[in-house]
């Protein structure tokens, strides 16, 4: 009894992947995989700024509109509207860069009766943020430059971010005597 064997033939183009293709293929593979997971930590890194932006943007608004809020109801006297180091007796506002502590009985944020407790993000968790707010004079343009004593110009800083990523927000707006 005779055994056939039975010979595979194979084409001359069609024996399958060599080991250097596939480990190239793989190389690049992974090459394409590692940048996937590079973007998706960009993303997660700029949607947190973002949102720490957005929080700044607020804080700040919210700081300009107590102010005519308490200028509006009378509450505060246009006097009032100044630093505590522009005027000791009259200015209501600490000067420099003040955690953000919950307002006080006044209503106004960085004022002397400010709260201990810092103020609670809308992810539940205190505020690290720093704010500041500065009353300048108003000149009217001339010579001589004299003050404007019915207008004040207020800038808001925020300063906030985690480690060495510190941002600033600024926003400047003008008050006035007049309601």
């Amino acid at each position: 009894m005779a055994i056939s064997r039975n010979k595979s033939r194979t084409k001359k183009g069609s024996r399958g992947f060599t080991l250097v293709e596939v480990i190239i293929s793989t190389l690049v593979l992974t090459v394409g995989i590692v940048g996937l997971l590079a973007a998706f930590a960009a993303s997660v890194g700029t949607l947190q700024q973002s949102r720490e932006d957005s929080i700044a943007r607020q804080e700040a608004q919210q700081f300009i509109e107590g102010i005519y809020a308490a200028r509006n109801s009378g509450a505060i006297n246009f006097s009032n509207l100044q630093n505590q180091s522009q005027d000791a007796v009259n200015g209501l506002f600490k000067d420099g860069m003040q955690p953000a502590n919950q307002a006080g009985p006044d209503g106004l944020m960085n004022t002397g009766d400010d709260l201990a407790a810092l103020e609670v993000g809308p992810d539940g968790k205190n505020l690290t943020l720093q704010r500041q707010i500065q009353f300048t004079p108003f000149f009217f343009v001339g010579p001589p430059p004299t003050v404007n004593p019915n207008l004040r110009k207020i800038t808001i800083t925020i300063q906030y971010g985690t480690g060495n990523l510190q941002r600033t927000y600024t926003e400047t707006t003008y008050i006035s005597t007049y309601r």
